[in-house]
């Protein structure tokens, strides 16, 4: 998420979770003198994900896990560094990361010519340099937002014939989120496929509409055809209305797909062995009420969980009801384990 963005979830709902619910968002707040303001902007929020570690003891490392394989008594996890890490229970919360989707007809551009708005923090590289955004939702809006902040000439352009605004207060979304995180598991199964089957129309947050219009170029109806690049190093677009554009960079904001198979840290015989959701949604695994996979002692939370747990697990307002589902359960089998 780019660094000098807001958070869109109102911060009533984005508090991390703790067993006693001591280390909210609204006493990081209060003990900081930071106002509790929707929107809440990311560095503040940043701040607390490190202020809740340190009062609610959360020991991390910033390694990444390079591959994990089950052993005797549970997991042995090989960091990116080579070292060993040892567990009797994984719950893979890997967000985002993995899955950002790129439309084929942008694939053939050099990397240094494309990229996706997931891990774009900064975009004072593109000062004076002309760019194209292509999607309508969010991170869109957001990445047009600060390319114009940092200098650039940009444009988004989209399929869309208008870009839908959310209509809602931020408050009640954020609660319908939650209420939808406890519910959602336990509905019928013609409830969920009607609800996965119904088209996802995303919406941009309010707040981002001065920052955007009037200040950056937004063509709508349009889609990319072909891209390439000329030999002036110029990306070359050519538009689904007969229109051309000449840019120096394009940014993908065109969503997510989640694939369990793109987890690189996960074997492929272990792979093998999740038992995955019905067609067309195979890319996420099949979990239970507790958030565990076929494979014992191996949980999913946050977007892979979103087809079993419902949307709300693509959010951080599930948060709470994930970790108050794989907590007990894990730690009642390793006591299980240990008799």
């Amino acid at each position: 998420m780019p660094q000098n963005m807001f958070i869109r979830t109102n911060p009533l709902y984005i508090s991390l979770s703790d067993s006693e619910d001591k280390w909210t968002i609204e006493r990081y707040c209060r003990e900081n003198g930071i106002p509790l303001a929707s929107p809440f902007p990311r560095p503040a929020f940043v701040d607390y994900g490190f202020w809740f570690a340190r009062h609610a003891g959360v020991e991390f490392t910033s390694e990444l896990a390079a591959a994990f394989s089950q052993a005797p008594n549970g997991w042995v996890i090989t960091t990116q560094s080579g070292g060993c890490l040892t567990a009797s229970r994984i719950v893979i919360a890997t967000g985002l990361q993995h899955f950002s989707y790129i439309p084929d007809v942008l694939r053939s551009l050099p990397s240094n010519r494309v990229t996706h708005t997931f891990g774009q923090t900064g975009f004072d590289q593109f000062r004076g340099r002309s760019v194209a955004i292509v999607g309508s939702g969010q991170s869109a809006w957001e990445a047009a937002a600060l390319l114009h902040r940092a200098g650039s000439d940009a444009e988004l352009l989209f399929r869309r014939e208008e870009v839908r605004f959310a209509g809602e207060d931020n408050a009640a979304s954020g609660l319908r989120l939650i209420e939808s995180a406890e519910q959602f598991y336990r509905q019928s199964i013609e409830e969920k496929t009607e609800r996965w089957n119904t088209p996802r129309q995303g919406s941009v947050a309010l707040f981002l509409k001065p920052y955007v219009e009037g200040k950056v170029k937004v063509t709508g109806s349009v889609e990319i055809v072909r891209a390439d690049v000329h030999e002036d190093s110029k990306v070359h677009l050519i538009l689904s209305n007969g229109e051309t554009r000449l840019v120096d960079h394009v940014i993908s904001a065109t969503g997510y797909r989640m694939n369990l198979n793109l987890l690189p840290f996960l074997a492929p015989e272990l792979r093998s062995t999740i038992h995955r959701e019905p067609q067309p949604f195979q890319g996420y695994p099949l979990l239970n009420e507790h958030f565990e996979c076929s494979v014992p002692g191996l949980y999913f939370a946050g977007p892979l969980a979103s087809h079993t747990h419902g949307p709300a697990f693509g959010f951080i307002a599930g948060l709470r009801q994930a970790c108050r589902s794989i907590i007990p359960h894990a730690a009642g089998l390793k006591n299980a384990l240990r008799v």
